[in-house]
């Protein structure tokens, strides 16, 4: 019995990877959307990127950033490793190399992942270098720019239609309408609000700081309960996740769920043509530690309106 359960879970692991490589390889998006970021040096340091579809075989592996023009700012050579769900893997820097990305100078720049002379992802991004004023404090800094304002997800555990969705999103103290604001988030359908979380969060610094797993609560009788996929895809029409900022609104999330579907965006279909756009409909959450409790999600992605 033993050997029979071994040789069907070794068949459906080669039949997953073998699936897995009928699609194109892709670096998870919020890997490069989280990068760390040295807002003082204009630098990032690259720990781990997510691969979605990796090939069975890869060689020469690196993170280069141009400028739009094309001209070279800065190159990192990568390893890769294998994880233990069969469609993912992950870059990490190449041996003795410690991760550092430099760019420190403003201007509009393309950060790519080219994998055997092939591009298989890449993201724009601006610095700008502003200068602090304060004689008791001088110093500069680089205002980083790109698509952290534009996207944000919901986030639930695949096939589990009573799942918590989590709502998950970027934003900056540039965004708010002052220092101390109180972040609530609220879902509405066609107009009419169902659901919020209200308990805020306050933003804390003024780059791009990822604010993830939030639960959303849906009034219902005789408590409320969190939002689940179910409740999602029950509904009918437009949805939007309205970010308010001390009550007042300052950016609103954009989606629809028609035929009990939540709609995706065109660059999350595994075919999309302009490959090195694609944005992954799943991800590997990998921030227990422990490779026994990473966990699979399904993603949602959302446009900023």
């Amino acid at each position: 019995m033993l050997k029979r359960l071994l040789m069907i879970a070794f068949a459906m692991a080669a039949a997953t990877a073998a699936a897995a490589q009928t699609y194109k390889p892709a670096i998870e998006y919020q890997s490069l959307l989280n990068l760390r970021y040295y807002e003082g040096q204009g630098g990032f340091l690259v720990e781990d990127l997510q691969v979605v579809f990796p090939p069975a075989n890869i060689g020469n592996a690196k993170l280069v950033v141009t400028e739009q023009g094309g001209a070279v700012v800065d190159t990192l050579p990568l390893r890769f490793e294998r994880m233990e769900f069969p469609a993912f893997g992950r870059f990490r820097p190449a041996s003795g190399n410690p991760g550092n990305v430099r760019v420190g100078r403003t201007g509009s720049f393309v950060m790519s992942v080219i994998v055997d002379g092939q591009t298989i992802t890449s993201m724009p991004f601006t610095l700008r270098e502003e200068t602090n004023s304060d004689p008791f404090n001088p110093g500069k800094k680089f205002v980083r720019g790109g698509p952290f304002a534009d996207f944000a997800y919901f986030s639930v555990v695949p096939d589990d239609p009573n799942g918590e969705v989590r709502f998950n999103w970027w934003m900056s103290l540039r965004e708010m309408p002052g220092k101390g604001a109180r972040v609530t988030l609220h879902l509405v359908n066609n107009g009419k609000e169902i659901a919020a979380r209200t308990d805020p969060v306050i933003p804390s610094v003024t780059d791009w700081e990822f604010t993830k797993h939030r639960q959303i609560s849906v009034p219902t009788l005789p408590r409320n309960h969190w939002l689940t996929l179910a409740d999602l895809t029950k509904l009918n029409g437009e949805i939007a996740v309205v970010v308010k900022a001390n009550g007042q609104p300052i950016k609103t999330y954009k989606t629809a769920v028609s035929g009990g579907q939540i709609q995706r965006l065109p660059r999350n279909a595994l075919n999309f043509e302009q490959h090195a756009e694609f944005i992954s409909p799943r991800f590997v959450d990998t921030s227990s530690g422990t490779n026994s409790q990473y966990k699979m999600y399904e993603m949602y992605w959302l446009k900023k309106q």
